[in-house]
């Protein structure tokens, strides 16, 4: 997601993260649109503006022509927008949660938050605290800066929701061994080296074991049959080397080694993962 040149090019500083749980939908308490709406709901208590990008085939479409201000194509904020709106808070709060709100069941309802409400963005200060894509998790990133009270909000109402949470923006740790790469995000431990990139998702992981005396990390992972069949389907469409994921990787000696197992031991804290995280003399 990116701004138009003319409006504030910072970085963000935090994100939302959520786990995909099994069996949970995006409007049950611990779903993805759920856990969006309760931060933003915090969020827009410091904003001033929300800036939004609608698809004329959105149900409310026509509400927000009339209600709210569509803005020319020279003031927009969002890189190629269409039809991009602008709600004032909190005159305009009510209509911006009604677009928001999927409720339990509503197929039509969700379609319309997760595809056609294209982008979505909390303005403060003429800067900007929030910005989503709403189909794309990964994008809810939030810049904190001039804010950092609305962090500590976030983490209160993230401490007993399972599998969400606000974290700083980026990966955990990074590591290089023999031309091959290791990132591990909140969600997945991604592999690239020259000749491609992979992904290993982080549900499937059962135990992590350090062996620093041969700068080993030990991986054991869930078989792809103990998995639900919509999981079996995409990584069956990511490939071959998202669905066998490796046994062991190498790391880094020393305190860098140890770093990688202290970022398992972060995840598994911040966002409820199951594994298991130990040390071997083996």
């Amino acid at each position: 997601m990116e701004f138009t040149e003319k409006f504030d090019a910072a970085e963000p500083t935090h994100r939302l993260v959520s786990r995909s749980l099994s069996g949970v939908k995006d409007w049950d308490e611990l779903g993805g649109v759920t856990v969006e709406n309760r931060a933003i709901s915090v969020l827009m208590d410091y904003g001033t503006v929300v800036h939004l990008g609608l698809d004329p085939k959105h149900g409310q479409f026509e509400t927000v022509q009339r209600e709210l201000v569509q803005i020319p194509d020279s003031e927009c904020i969002f890189v190629g927008s269409d039809h991009e709106f602008r709600a004032s808070l909190p005159e305009d709060r009510a209509l911006v949660e009604s677009l928001l709100e999927v409720p339990r069941g509503d197929t039509d309802a969700w379609t319309d938050r997760l595809f056609y409400f294209v982008e979505f963005a909390v303005l403060a200060d003429q800067s900007w605290l929030y910005r989503s894509v709403p189909h794309e998790t990964h994008i809810r990133e939030i810049n904190a800066r001039g804010h950092e009270e609305v962090i500590e909000r976030l983490n209160d109402t993230f401490a007993q929701v399972r599998g969400s949470a606000v974290v700083p923006f980026g990966e955990l740790v990074s590591w290089t061994t023999d031309g091959t790469t290791y990132d591990l995000k909140w969600n997945s431990l991604y592999r690239s080296d020259r000749q491609e990139r992979s992904s290993y998702d982080l549900e499937r992981l059962r135990q992590v074991t350090a062996l620093f005396s041969e700068n080993l990390l030990r991986l054991d992972w869930k078989p792809v049959s103990e998995e639900s069949l919509l999981r079996r389907t995409v990584w069956r469409v990511l490939g071959s080397e998202s669905a066998t994921p490796p046994a062991q990787v190498e790391i880094p000696p020393g305190e860098d080694g140890e770093k990688i197992l202290d970022a398992f031991h972060q995840l598994r804290e911040k966002l409820g993962y199951e594994y298991g995280v130990e040390t071997s003399s083996d």
